[in-house]
C-alpha cells in the first residue's frame, strides 16, 4: 500500500513538470526566432563619435614627435611617422625601453625632406636622406625589429657619431630602403586596407582619446600619483568628443573625414608610458594603474597575454588620402530594430 502511494504521488510531482515542457519548448522557439528576426533586421549606419583634436607624426621610433594641422597617408601610414630607427651593432632595433634619453632627442622632417635632429646640450645634426646606393655604408641591408627582417638604408657616419654620443652606445640610424615592404598581421588586417607598417611595432596608426586619458589620470590622481600626458602613448591620431572612455574598444570602422579606417585591435601597452617624455625618468605608472582596469582579463579580449595592459587603439587605413585637425570621426554601428 505504502509503494502504491509513493508511485502515485511519483506520478502527480511528474505531472505538472510534463505539462510545463510544452511550454518552454515554445518560449524557446520564440525566443530563437526573435533573435533570427533582429539580426537578418539589423542595419549598420554611421554616427559621429568626436572630432580630431590632434595629429602626431615621430620621424624617427621611439623620438620625439611633432604635431600638424594636416596628416598626409601614403601606403605606411602617416607621411614621415617611424620612417627612421636606431639599430645596435647587431642592426637590432633600439627604443626607449633600452635607452630612455632617446625620448629627448626631437626629430622633425620639413617639406623639403632633411630631417633634422637635436637634443639638449648637443649641436644640431642635419640628415640628408640617403635611400639608393652611394658610399658603401649606404647599401641596403637587413635589420630586425621585432620579428620582422627589414630591408634599410645606412644614414651615414655624421648622424651615427651624434646619436652615439648622446645615446652613450654605438647605434646607428637607418631609413626604409627603396621597395621596402612590412606586411601588418594577417590576422587582425582586413582585406581592404592597406596593410604595411613602416618602423611602427605593428600597424601604421595608433588612436587615442581624450576621455580615456582624462579617466586614467582621474584614477592615477585618486591613487596619489601624478597625472600624466598624451605624449606618454605616442598616439598620431587623438580623438575628443567621445561619449565616454574606452568607448573606442567598440569602434571596428571608422571614418575621419573622407578616409575610412579600420580600428583593428586595442594596443598593448610596454614600458615606454612610465618614461616622463621630458626628463626621461621612469615610474611604475600607469603601468600599475591600468593593470586594475585595462588589463587582458577587463577587456576580455583575445589578443595580448593575460599581463598586458591595453590603452588606445591600433588602425589600418585604406588607401593614400588626408586627414585633418577638425575632421569630424564617425564610427559604424549596428543599428537593431527592437530589443
Amino acid at each position: 500500500a505504502a509503494s502504491r502511494a509513493r508511485q502515485g504521488r511519483s506520478t502527480m510531482d511528474r505531472a505538472p513538470l510534463e505539462k510545463l515542457l510544452p511550454v518552454g519548448a515554445a518560449i524557446a522557439s520564440a525566443v530563437a526566432a526573435l533573435y533570427l528576426a533582429r539580426k537578418l533586421l539589423a542595419k549598420t549606419e554611421w554616427v559621429q563619435v568626436g572630432e580630431v583634436s590632434g595629429l602626431q607624426v615621430y620621424p624617427v621610433k621611439s623620438c620625439q614627435g611633432y604635431s600638424m594641422k594636416t596628416m598626409h597617408l601614403d601606403r605606411f601610414g602617416a607621411v614621415n611617422d617611424r620612417r627612421y630607427m636606431v639599430v645596435d651593432e647587431n642592426a637590432r632595433f633600439v627604443t626607449q625601453r633600452q635607452e630612455s634619453n632617446m625620448c629627448k632627442i626631437s626629430a622633425i622632417v620639413p617639406n623639403d625632406g632633411v630631417l633634422f635632429l637635436s637634443a639638449p646640450g648637443v649641436d644640431r645634426c642635419t640628415v640628408d636622406p640617403m635611400f639608393t646606393q652611394g658610399e658603401a655604408a649606404t647599401e641596403p641591408f637587413q635589420a630586425g625589429i621585432w620579428d620582422d627582417e627589414v630591408m634599410v638604408v645606412d644614414q651615414g657616419k655624421e648622424v651615427s657619431k651624434w646619436l652615439s654620443a648622446f645615446i652613450g652606445r654605438d647605434v646607428r640610424l637607418v631609413a626604409m630602403a627603396r621597395g621596402f615592404t612590412r606586411p601588418t598581421s594577417a590576422k587582425h588586417t582586413p582585406k581592404d586596407a592597406e596593410g604595411q607598417s613602416a618602423f611602427s611595432d605593428g600597424f601604421p596608426l595608433l588612436l587615442a582619446t581624450t576621455e580615456s586619458l582624462a579617466e586614467l589620470n582621474r584614477r592615477l590622481v585618486a591613487g596619489n600619483s601624478d597625472a600624466i600626458g598624451m605624449d606618454r602613448f605616442r598616439p598620431n591620431i587623438i580623438v575628443s568628443g567621445a561619449k565616454g572612455p574606452f568607448v573606442e574598444d567598440s569602434w571596428k570602422r571608422i571614418r575621419i573625414g573622407h578616409e575610412d579606417m579600420h580600428v583593428v585591435k586595442p594596443c598593448s601597452r610596454c614600458k615606454i608610458p612610465t618614461t616622463d617624455q621630458a626628463t626621461g625618468f621612469r615610474t611604475e605608472e600607469p603601468l600599475l594603474e591600468l593593470g586594475n582596469f585595462r588589463a587582458k582579463k577587463h577587456l576580455r579580449t583575445e589578443v595580448g597575454d593575460a599581463v598586458d595592459v591595453f590603452f588606445g587603439q591600433n588602425v589600418c587605413h585604406t588607401r593614400p588620402g588626408a586627414i585633418r585637425v577638425g575632421d569630424k570621426v564617425w564610427a559604424e554601428v549596428t543599428v537593431y530594430p527592437f530589443l
